[in-house]
């Protein structure tokens, strides 16, 4: 297990790579428009501790500018400046160009605005480093859905990584003791980038010196998480009626959500964002998917039982019309 996270654990080259790549798309920016004082952040996987060698580059382009409104002008920009534009999604709830790097050979989505990003990403990065287990336990999920075909929310049917994160922030938030707290419910003062929405502030605990060794009470190993988290949602977690929510840290009912009525109400997996609670981050998966899911996990369970855990047998890649 220790020789397949440290294989995960991106290089400082790759690190580099992803600064690089930062501050070529602001000088392009900057260039093209001077006096607009747009902003360029690095967020997702690049920032908050879980990047691997293969992951993309997710920025964020800040600036109270109405020319980037449509982001087929972003688009062709960074197209007339050597980049080349592989998609434009501009009616997906947060409009994104997908871009690819022929120089630094390295892939990038790009939006304008959506800042709840950035908050995301240290929220993320807040709980990785709360305790030293969960960095590997998510790498390896991550690594073993990206094997499986299990991480494409995009392209419909499975899940988006930044999903499966938040499951197992919140299996490790339902641990008997837990090992990851409630980073929204700790009292603590409002960020400068804080907002509302739903009612709800987006601020959170982020004052690690508050939160290092909260979970030095629970003893479980990351193999032992590990297999505890796919038999959770093999054979526990009730598809039917609970909602997974960080937030609250802890397994929520359809009913208490309002989610038992109307659309979620015949959705099989419902996680609730931690900022934007209305919202389902488990409706890519339709129903068929979710079956799929399901076998994915009896599978891993399987196998670790089978091969005392054996990772390269549980992360085998997956074709289809083989389990």
């Amino acid at each position: 297990m220790l020789r397949l996270y440290q294989k995960l654990i991106p290089s400082r080259q790759s690190f580099n790579k992803r600064q690089v790549m930062m501050i070529k798309i602001e000088k392009i920016l900057h260039r093209e428009w001077p006096n607009q004082h747009l902003k360029v952040h690095l967020f997702g996987s690049s920032q908050n501790g879980l990047g691997t060698n293969s992951s993309d580059v997710d920025i964020c382009i800040s600036t109270s500018w109405n020319g980037l409104r449509c982001i087929k002008t972003l688009a062709n920009t960074l197209r007339k400046n050597g980049l080349h534009v592989l998609r434009t999604i501009p009616r997906a709830k947060v409009p994104i160009v997908k871009v690819w790097d022929p120089i630094l050979e390295l892939a990038c989505d790009l939006n304008v605005n959506n800042t709840i990003s950035l908050q995301n990403t240290r929220m993320i990065k807040t709980y990785v480093a709360i305790d030293p287990r969960v960095r590997p336990l998510i790498l390896i999920i991550k690594h073993w859905a990206k094997q499986r075909k299990l991480n494409d929310a995009a392209s419909g049917g499975t899940l988006s990584t930044y999903t499966w994160t938040c499951m197992i922030i919140n299996f490790l938030q339902t641990r008997n003791p837990p090992i990851l707290p409630k980073l929204h419910e700790i009292p603590h003062h409002i960020s400068s980038d804080n907002v509302e929405i739903n009612g709800l502030n987006s601020s959170f605990c982020d004052d690690l010196s508050r939160l290092v060794g909260f979970g030095q009470t629970n003893y479980e190993s990351v193999g032992g998480l590990l297999y505890a988290f796919f038999r959770k949602f093999a054979y526990e977690f009730d598809y039917q009626t609970q909602v997974i929510s960080i937030r609250s840290g802890r397994l929520l009912t359809k009913a208490e959500k309002g989610w038992d009525k109307g659309a979620e109400s015949s959705r099989l997996l419902c996680i609730e964002e931690p900022f934007d609670t209305r919202r389902n981050l488990g409706n890519s998966a339709d129903e068929a998917s979710v079956k799929g899911l399901q076998l994915e996990f009896e599978r891993a369970v399987n196998i670790l039982l089978e091969t005392r855990g054996n990772l390269s047998i549980l992360c085998y890649k997956y074709h289809p019309y083989q389990l």
